[in-house]
């Protein structure tokens, strides 16, 4: 009497490859957790920044001295007060307005505290489209500041990296918080890690505009509501993985049952040949 063929069913049944199931269902939730997690996250970056960055706020509110600029306090309108730094005004070179290049004047804001002890705050005052007539209110502002406190309104913008022209060159262009601490004078060590550009109402009160000069343009933070490619792609890695878990046990319950099928018509044979009998299929 021949030996029953086992079905993929039967074999799949057995204690050994439920196990195996069983594991592989785990593996396959940690794929999927994972998986969702990618989704979430490129859902995350890729929603709207919907944050009132035009109505000003205290500048002591969202940002602190000696700390990068946050999230929060990126791009956003804020408000301060305090004293120019008459020593410290400064042109830099480069300055990129309406597709034409120009020149910021620069200054010192000695931000007024709650505690009562000021922090510097680099500003940008205002657009030139002529370096001698930038560096000529620089002057004036700096022979002028000293006793004019000031109320001002300008938006956050993350330091900048000092250029070659920075490094190699007599010019200065970049708005960098670590290379202005160097040239301050008087500099008690406490800084805010950012800087503002000046508002139109601002600029104008520094007597910029009357100098030629033009407000700076400062645009919102973009609003990127584009969904992040590369964790959609590991997303979909991860449902990749957790299908092939399922595939992988599949297989093994097939090679298992293709041996034990090919054993018993090898046994069937063997025993055919010994008994003069012809063997089964």
């Amino acid at each position: 009497m021949s030996a029953p063929i086992p079905t993929f069913r039967q074999v799949a049944a057995r204690p050994r490859w439920i196990a195996a199931l069983l594991g592989c269902l785990a593996v396959a939730a940690v794929f999927a957790l994972l998986g969702q997690w990618q989704i979430e996250r490129a859902v995350e970056q890729g929603q709207a920044d919907e944050r009132d960055t035009e109505t000003a706020v205290p500048l002591t509110s969202v940002a602190e001295p000696n700390a990068s600029l946050t999230t929060e306090a990126g791009g956003r309108m804020v408000s301060f007060s305090g004293a120019w730094a008459p020593g410290d005004f400064d042109t830099l070179a480069g300055r990129k307005q309406h597709d034409a290049q120009g020149t910021w004047v620069i200054g010192r804001v000695l931000a007024e505290q709650p505690s009562g002890e000021p922090v510097s705050l680099p500003v940008a005052v205002a657009w030139f489209a002529e370096p001698a007539a930038a560096q000529a209110h620089a002057a004036a502002l700096a022979a002028g500041a000293a006793d004019a406190p000031a109320e001002l309104v300008g938006r956050l913008m993350p330091t900048e990296a000092p250029t070659m022209g920075d490094i190699q060159g007599d010019t200065r262009e970049a708005m960098s918080v670590a290379a202005l601490i160097n040239e301050w004078e008087g500099w008690d060590g406490r800084v805010y890690g950012t800087y503002a550009i000046l508002d139109e109402p601002s600029a104008a009160a520094s007597g910029a505009l009357d100098a030629g000069g033009e407000p700076i343009v400062s645009m919102r933070p973009v609003v990127d509501t584009q969904l992040n490619a590369l964790n959609i792609f590991y997303a979909v890695e991860w449902i990749a993985f957790m299908l092939f878990a399922f595939y992988l046990w599949y297989r093994l319950v097939k090679d298992a049952l293709e041996r034990e099928v090919e054993a018993i018509e090898d046994a069937e044979a063997d025993a055919a040949a010994a008994g003069g009998a012809p063997a089964r299929g």
